[in-house]
C-alpha cells in the first residue's frame, strides 16, 4: 500500500468511523430505555444505510482512484455488510454484558473493524 493510499484509507475510515459512531450513540440516546440489542440493530440499520454510501464514494474517489457503478457499490456493500453481524455481536457484548456506555463501546467495536474493511474494500472496488 502506497502512503498516499494509507493517508487517504485512514481519512475515509476515520470520516466513517466518526458516522457510524455518531449514529450509534444518538441511536442509543434517542432509544434510551430499551434493551441494548434493540438499540445496536436500529443503530446499525441505519449507520449501514448511511455509511456504505459516504464510504464507497470516498474510497472510490480517494482511496482507490476507481469509477464508481452499481456494480461496484453492490460490492461494497455486500463486503461490508459481512462485517456487520461481527460488529453487532462485539457492540452487544460490549454494550449489555460488559456495561460499557455506549460512548466507549461503539468506538472500540469500530476499532477492531478497521484491517478487514480496507481489505474487502479493495476487493469490492479495485478493477481487476
Amino acid at each position: 500500500m502506497s502512503l498516499r493510499t494509507g493517508l487517504a484509507y485512514g481519512f475515509v475510515a476515520a470520516t466513517c468511523l466518526a458516522l457510524h459512531n455518531g449514529v450509534m450513540i444518538g441511536t442509543d440516546w434517542a432509544m434510551r430505555g430499551q434493551g441494548p440489542l434493540a438499540i445496536s440493530s436500529v443503530g446499525f440499520a441505519l449507520s449501514f444505510v448511511l455509511v456504505s454510501l459516504v464510504g464507497y464514494a470516498l474510497h472510490s474517489h480517494l482511496t482507490f482512484r476507481e469509477t464508481m457503478s452499481l456494480g461496484r457499490y453492490g460490492r461494497y456493500a455486500l463486503a461490508m455488510s459481512t462485517n456487520t453481524p461481527l460488529a453487532l455481536g462485539v457492540t452487544w457484548v460490549l454494550r449489555g454484558p460488559v456495561g460499557l456506555a455506549m460512548v466507549y463501546a461503539a468506538p472500540l467495536a469500530s476499532c477492531l473493524m478497521v484491517g478487514m474493511n480496507f481489505l474487502l474494500s479493495r476487493w469490492a472496488i479495485v478493477r481487476k
